[in-house]
């Protein structure tokens, strides 16, 4: 019997030692991250109440996040989950989104220098150079052409060029910046304002929201979020690194009835996932190859604003809700040539806009922006003013190593009891 419980005991220890690592478990809410209120916050209480786009510094880890309400974009370290500095001297918010900044944000970190590309809404782009997030400088201030904000940007590392959106004018267009010259708008036609040519379908008042760089494409593409015809879906247009929308996909063709396209992001499939602005819309999973099809919808994830993709994790985070704060969420779904599952629904906290997510690309943390006023505050009251970062992680679920220690002390244990019997 001994000579059995030894072997036992063996198989096991030779087992531990090919045992994996333990496995990440679901999301959970880790921690809640304040946000100062700067001098220029004129919010009641110094709230944290208006914010737009948030980005991950996929070099450094830290987090940017445009915070209208301290007139600001707001910098946050991804490993310590604390407030580093912003970068000041934005409009701040204004009596409409449309003049209100900062608004779109995106960072490029090469060298040992990282630059801070943020919109404002006076129509101009600022460049901070934001080395030291706790004290990031003003480089260039350019005007972008317009009356109304810079909205939200993609970068081509290929031919290092931003894509910036100007969503409130009329028509809606977009501005290529070189990243290498002087960050001057590289040499297109003047007045170097990228629209949806009528030919396409693009109207004055369709919009143009969330671009994304695809490098399989070498190409931009862009939410569009109405097209001509009556109760148009919108679309998603695609635009060379030369300034020329060479395409645009109009879903009222490929049988979507409801979306305005909002959020949008590349996977490592090829695949786009679309979110849709519409209230109880579906979002869409659209191969942009040939004239574009639809993969597949996700009914209910409908009210979506900004959208991230995580390469890491090889996910889609897509923030939604039905319409009232008690039903805001994100949910996670994989990237796949199928159109991917959703692994997980995310319930947020009650709050008055939760737009914004981003994903840490060191270790998957989901990083919500919740906005909180006097009277609806989804963060800790311990904190010093309304609004908070929320942060979603993965806790660590036992691995089979784990299990295995576990199975070899009680082995052991019943070995020794019988010993003593014997």
């Amino acid at each position: 019997m001994r000579h059995r419980h030894l072997v036992a005991l063996a198989g096991m220890i030779a087992l531990a030692a090919t045992a994996g690592p333990a496995v990440a478990g679901p999301l959970t809410l880790l921690t809640y991250i304040p946000v100062p209120a700067g001098t220029a916050n004129v919010q009641p209480g110094g709230a944290f109440s208006s914010f737009d786009i948030s980005f991950a510094d996929p070099v450094t880890g830290n987090i940017f996040i445009a915070d209208r309400s301290n007139a600001s974009v707001d910098i946050f370290s991804g490993s310590s989950l604390t407030f580093l500095g912003r970068a000041t001297g934005f409009t701040g918010q204004q009596a409409t989104t449309s003049v209100s900044g900062a608004d779109g944000v995106l960072t490029v970190t090469s060298g040992g220098i990282t630059t801070l590309y943020a919109g404002d809404g006076n129509s101009t782009l600022k460049v901070f150079n934001a080395t030291n997030p706790a004290a990031p400088t003003l480089q260039q201030s350019i005007s972008t052409g317009g009356t109304t904000r810079v909205d939200e940007m993609a970068y081509s590392p290929l031919t290092q060029q931003v894509l910036a959106a100007n969503n409130a004018e009329t028509p809606a267009y977009g501005n290529l910046f070189s990243t290498t010259n002087g960050h001057s708008p590289v040499a297109l036609t003047p007045p170097f304002k990228i629209a949806v040519p009528a030919g396409q379908g693009g109207i004055p008042g369709g919009g143009m929201e969330q671009p994304a760089w695809d490098p399989k494409t070498g190409t931009f593409f862009v939410t569009i979020p109405a097209l001509a015809g009556t109760n148009n879906p919108g679309g998603v247009s695609e635009i060379s690194t030369a300034g020329v929308v060479l395409r645009t996909i109009d879903f009222g063709t490929l049988g979507i009835t409801s979306c305005a396209p909002t959020g949008l992001a590349v996977g490592a499939s090829g695949n786009l996932m679309v979110g849709c602005g519409n209230v109880g819309a579906a979002a869409i999973v659209l191969n942009p190859a040939g004239a574009g099809s639809i993969v597949k919808t996700f009914p209910g994830v409908g009210g979506t604003d900004e959208l991230w993709y995580d390469p890491t994790t090889n996910k889609f985070y897509v923030n939604g809700n039905n319409g009232t704060n008690a039903t805001r969420f994100f949910v996670l779904v994989t990237d796949d040539a199928l159109g991917g599952i959703i692994t997980q629904t995310v319930m947020l906290p009650v709050t008055t806009s939760a737009h914004s997510i981003t994903v840490d690309p060191f270790n998957g943390d989901v990083f919500v922006a919740l906005a909180g006023t006097l009277a609806v505050n989804p963060c800790p009251a311990s904190f010093a003013n309304p609004g908070c970062i929320a942060v979603f992680g993965a806790v660590p679920e036992p691995g089979s190593l784990s299990l295995i220690v576990t199975g070899l002390a009680g082995l052991t244990a019943l070995a020794w009891r019988r010993r003593r019997q014997s």
